[in-house]
């Protein structure tokens, strides 16, 4: 029998690494470089990252992680996901890149989701099908598509597996089990804090209902909780240091009222009716009308599981409302870390997990004749729940030629110009190369510092001051990225290098002009010609083909018998430009034609005899999504291929 019940995990376990594939084609045929958006995507990536290096190079100072210089603590700007990044362990020791370990950790996240809540609901029911059907709807509904960003809640089978062992424990109250229990306990908190506050509250009062025997649960996940400690103070530390702690308005703002439970997301096929822009979409919660219909017959199982069931679906719901209502409050006002919340409405994830195991209950009462009634239950949670095809952002996978370099010096610390805005998230990902302690960042909270240098280099003039902020925090380098560049910064960098304040090292390929790197310190000034051209504001030289997209702008619109036009420049002259349709599925060839004025803007390519191109479009073709994406590939005369940033685009 063992054996039996082993052999059908196997393959269930299988069928959810397959439907994780599915579910989020076309993510696993661009592990490499896929996400949802060029955003909170990076961040995890570099703290997923951060968590690989740290352990290995300085474990007793994982949270001194390398952005936001010299702010202390800095990893706890965020979720620190070390439960997820120690199971990528074997994957980064092999040298998987740490956008494609991100992924694997997306695809492993919904199906480890759908497996968890799969063996809640067959323990609960002894129906392999009632659980299957109970994780498919729990790793695929749209709340779990909705956070594509976030990977820690992609991650959300922790929450049922806390469930299931507090089951077991209580059918059978042994040290072992209570001992799984708190390994639970601990992942569930090393990988989503959310889940962590929250599943805390909604597991304690859960062991009303159950009523196990209490020591030695007690004991088990009072050591998982010491265990978790150090992972925990850096952020009492930071809200000390920082102020780091979420106020009242704002937290109310991500409060959700009654009403966003029936707003889902625009992926969702069925329900793309309910999508509400004017709804934050952290606040759109709607879970499916099965989930509802199918949970409703939980009732007449009449076990502990259903009393369970029904406490999470009502204790999440009224969480989600935040400061609406008197629960949330409470435990925002006398509660150490729901200060740092700021998103309530994320209290969803206890209904979803309640959901899920009333779920397999109703699943299992509507089968319990017939069986084959609930594989016709899971197949239609699959075909509700299919947001498929999924349209990510295509990444560049390979890192911009500075930071490889950066690895290899070892400078002390850096600051990239400019400092703040979206650009801050490329620097999270160029991190990931360098690891160098670095005064830039982005994540859901910043130091004081950061803001001030921020405001500062954007200041006309900047203030000679400035240079004096990069000394005192202990900058040895600046990395200037051209295109990003404003004549007040490359006026400033003239004035400190006529002064002898700073230094040129070297220039380094990146977008169309170029990424300067500077020395901080008294020197002789040398201004070689490149450099003059660019504090000039005019082009320079790029061993590497280049180019721009002109039409269609990122989030355009395109019409009927669109073009698609820009250039691309090489010193070794282009071989092709193609333009990738629906994240490099369809790919189609650009027609190339001469265009003087380009030769003579940049009078390096002579080799480059028509820079132009341009692709005429009728009509969208049938193989095109109509929200679709486009990325432009330049093919140089050796051969090298190099990716332009990808945009967003949708068809009329």
């Amino acid at each position: 029998m063992t054996d039996e019940v082993t052999k059908s995990h196997a393959w269930v376990a299988l069928l959810f690494i397959v439907l994780s594939a599915v579910m989020t084609w076309p993510l696993v045929y661009n592990i490499d470089r896929a996400v949802s958006w060029p955003g909170d995507p990076f961040i995890n990536a570099w703290i997923l990252d951060w968590d690989w290096y740290a352990t290995f190079h300085q474990p007793l100072a994982l949270f001194e992680a390398s952005a936001f210089h010299p702010a202390h603590d800095s990893l706890a700007y965020s979720e620190n996901l070390y439960g997820i990044a120690l199971l990528l362990f074997p994957l980064r020791a092999i040298g998987v890149t740490p956008l494609a370990a991100y992924n694997v950790a997306m695809l492993a996240g919904y199906a480890f989701s759908g497996f968890a809540a799969y063996l809640l609901g067959r323990h609960v029911t002894g129906s392999i099908w009632a659980g299957i059907a109970a994780g498919v709807f729990y790793a695929f509904l749209p709340f779990r598509f909705t956070h594509a960003s976030h990977v820690q809640h992609v991650w959300g089978g922790w929450l049922p597996m806390l469930l299931l062992m507090l089951f077991r424990y209580a059918e059978h109250p042994r040290w072992g089990r209570a001992a799984a229990f708190g390994a639970v306990f601990l992942m569930n908190g090393l990988t989503n804090i959310h889940a962590l506050l929250f599943g805390t509250v909604a597991i304690a009062a859960t062991v009303l209902i159950v009523r196990p025997r209490i020591v030695p649960l007690v004991v088990c996940t009072a050591i998982a909780g010491a265990m978790l400690l150090p992972f925990l103070l850096p952020y009492i530390d930071v809200a000390r240091l920082y102020g780091m702690q979420r106020g009242w308005r704002e937290t109310r703002l991500f409060s959700a009222r009654p009403g966003d439970w029936l707003v889902s997301n625009n992926l969702n096929h069925l329900y793309r009716v309910l999508d509400d822009t004017t709804v934050n979409p952290e606040r759109w919660l709607f879970p499916g009308a099965l989930a509802l219909l199918i949970s409703a017959f939980a009732v007449m199982s009449r076990s502990k599981a259903a009393a369970t069931a029904l406490l999470w679906i009502v204790m999440g719901f009224i969480g989600s409302l935040g400061t609406h209502n008197i629960f949330h409050r409470f435990l925002f006002r006398h509660l150490i870390g729901f200060r740092a919340i700021r998103v309530p409405a994320r209290w969803a994830m206890i209904t979803y997990a309640g959901l899920a195991l009333a779920i397999a209950l109703g699943t299992a009462v509507l089968s319990r004749r017939r069986a084959w009634i609930g594989a016709v239950i899971a197949v239609a949670f699959a075909i509700e729940m299919w947001s498929g095809p999924i349209l990510w952002y295509m990444a560049v996978p390979e890192p911009a030629p500075v930071d490889p370099w950066l690895a290899e010096t070892k400078p002390r610390a850096i600051v990239h110009l400019p400092i703040g805005g979206d650009i801050e998230y490329s620097y999270m990902l160029g991190a990931t190369t360098h690891h160098r302690p670095m005064l830039n960042g982005v994540s859901g909270f910043a130091p004081p510092q950061f803001v001030h240098l921020a405001a500062a280099s954007h200041r006309e003039p900047i203030p000679e001051r400035f240079l004096d902020e990069l000394i005192r925090a202990g900058c040895e380098l600046i990395i200037v990225h051209a295109d990003f560049t404003s004549a007040t910064t490359r006026q400033w960098l003239a004035a400190e290098l006529g002064r002898g304040h700073i230094a040129f090292v070297r220039r380094f390929d990146g977008g169309l002009n170029g990424d300067w790197v500077f020395h901080i310190g008294r020197t002789r000034p040398a201004m070689p010609v490149p450099l003059q051209a660019f504090l000039a504001g005019g082009p320079t030289f790029n061993d590497l083909p280049f180019g721009y997209l002109d039409e269609p702008l990122p989030g355009a619109k395109v019409i009927t018998g669109a073009t698609f036009s820009g250039w691309a420049m090489s010193a070794y002259g282009v071989r092709e430009v193609n333009l990738l349709f629906n994240n490099g599925l369809v790919r189609m060839k650009a027609e190339p034609y001469a265009n003087p004025y380009l030769n003579r803007v940049f009078p390096f390519y002579d080799a480059s005899t028509r820079p132009a191109f341009a692709l005429k479009v009728p009509a969208r073709p049938g193989n095109v999504w109509r929200q679709t994406d486009v990325q432009t590939e330049i093919i140089d005369g050796h051969g090298r291929r190099v990716l332009l940033p990808d945009r967003f685009i949708e068809w009329e």
